[in-house]
């Protein structure tokens, strides 16, 4: 993926984050994970469903309505 593209949908590299940094990031984000309680990871699930849901077009956010609810509103 060119560079222009990867600013634009938002995978720009980090300054402080070296190639070989990647694994200490995940290593933390699993710890983290395994850390949280249940009730803090639906949270955080849900706050980043919410936040999809919100900023997806209008059209797109009825199709998954339609897909996951079954009702179809116009």
């Amino acid at each position: 993926m060119s560079k222009i593209k990867e600013e634009l949908i938002g995978y720009e590299q980090n300054d402080w984050i070296a190639d070989e940094d990647h694994v200490k990031v995940d290593e933390v984000t699993e710890y983290l994970l395994y850390a949280m309680s249940v009730s803090e990871m639906q949270q955080a699930a849900r706050q980043h469903i919410q936040h999809d849901l919100y900023t997806m077009a209008r059209s797109d956010f009825n199709k998954v309505h339609y897909d996951t609810i079954g009702v179809h509103n116009k």
